[in-house]
């Protein structure tokens, strides 16, 4: 059974909105931050998106490892007892990727403002 999209619905879009913009916001904290892991980037993405984006785990993890596989992210694993964080910094391969997103960013938010006037 085919899932019918509800294209009325603002959750719909919000949805499909995060989607895009979750790696934005994971190079734009990793590109402020310097470095970081899963838990505090969701908390990060949050805040500088002022509650906009709610990113999840499920969702940041997916999302590192394209970043990651792509060669954009450094990976350092820290242990802390029986527990190991993986952290998180941009190369500068990431650094140019953020550069690029924030450049593409900065030209279509005027376009739509304009678009979204009613």
């Amino acid at each position: 059974m085919v899932k019918q999209m509800k294209f009325d619905d603002e959750k719909y879009w919000r949805t499909l909105i995060n989607q895009g913009l979750i790696r934005f916001f994971l190079l734009k904290v990793l590109f402020v931050d310097k470095e970081s892991y899963g838990y505090k980037m969701v908390k990060r993405i949050e805040e500088i998106s002022d509650g906009l984006c709610r990113p999840t785990e499920s969702t940041i993890y997916p999302a590192l490892e394209q970043l990651m596989s792509g060669g954009y992210l450094d990976v350092t694993k820290l242990s802390s007892g029986k527990k190991v964080r993986k952290v998180y910094s941009l190369n500068d391969k990431g650094r140019a990727a953020f550069r690029a997103a924030a450049k593409a960013y900065g030209e279509i938010i005027p376009v739509l403002r304009q678009a979204i006037m009613l």
